[in-house]
């Protein structure tokens, strides 16, 4: 299934790179700004972080970046940081160009655009884009055929396991089971689930959903993951607070898991980890079976 997304893949890169204002004629950039932590992600994979000469405040992966050069928010770039920087090469994500990719241009800076991070092809398709752009075409191939390889991997040996319902939190008021976020449908974080040997309980197609803690009890999930990646509340006190839901499956069965790591959410080749993640906990077995899966 995957490979496949990956074939389509290609054959769109080429009109995907004319719509971008670097041109495959420039030579490969040397001085990188990216906006974007994910892509960040992508370069450092394709053996090109020593070109990267700023990021956002909210990379923190690979750890050489703590000691870049900080350029703003993902979504409030600072335009003076950016020029300091004198960059040939301003790589940002779909969403952020269209709310400030023009004002980059007009200032005289170079973009790249990757698409959205709605599916895994997408993130593929981002990971091939910039191998073309920073020449390391070689580089990007081996990391989307290690991408394809891991998570066709995982879901062979979950497709024939029964299905565990889970519930996917990103956000919430802390101390409290208020203003809930989950994960939806239309993204990638739904297609690792399923790869994973998971359903989503959660049928809405949007990205992710505000939803109240009396739609958990309809929802019933097997598993709950929470995904507190700011340490807003320590794990007994997190799990303290789902406890008041014992009506519902996971949290009578002990089945609500609290992960720290960010993995999950970034959409770069951290996507094998992720899926690893989300299988190790929807079934326990396959570890004990098959070890780490290194």
């Amino acid at each position: 299934m995957i490979s496949k997304l990956i074939q389509r893949t290609f054959l769109a890169t080429v009109f995907v790179i004319i719509t971008a204002s670097y041109s495959l004629s420039d030579n490969n950039p040397q001085r990188i700004v990216s906006l974007s932590p994910n892509l960040t992600q992508v370069i450092y994979a394709l053996g090109y972080l020593d070109q990267i000469v700023g990021v956002t405040i909210y990379d923190e992966y690979p750890t050489e970046v703590k000691d870049l050069p900080k350029v703003g928010g993902w979504i409030n770039p600072n335009y003076e940081a950016i020029l300091v920087l004198k960059p040939d090469l301003v790589v940002l994500m779909k969403d952020q160009d269209i709310s400030f990719g023009d004002k980059l241009r007009s200032l005289g800076l170079k973009t790249f655009t990757a698409k959205s991070n709605d599916s895994i092809a997408d993130i593929i398709q981002s990971i091939t884009e910039l191998g073309i752009i920073l020449g390391k075409e070689e580089e990007a191939q081996k990391l989307t055929d290690h991408i394809d390889t891991k998570l066709n991997q995982i879901e062979e040996k979950t497709k024939s396991l029964n299905k565990q319902s889970v519930l996917i939190v990103v956000g919430r008021n802390p101390g409290t089971l208020e203003d809930i976020y989950v994960i939806g449908r239309n993204n990638y974080i739904d297609e690792l689930i399923t790869l994973a040997g998971g359903e989503n309980v959660v049928k809405n197609e949007r990205n992710a959903l505000k939803i109240t803690k009396e739609a958990i009890f309809s929802f019933d999930p097997d598993v709950i993951i929470e995904i507190n990646h700011q340490k807003m509340d320590k794990e007994d006190e997190i799990l303290e607070i789902w406890s008041s839901l014992n009506q519902v499956d996971a949290v009578k069965n002990n089945q609500v898991h609290i992960l720290s790591s960010k993995v999950l959410l970034h959409p770069s080749q951290r996507i094998v980890d992720g899926a690893q993640i989300l299988s190790d906990i929807l079934h326990p077995e396959l570890k004990k079976k098959y070890g780490n899966h290194n």
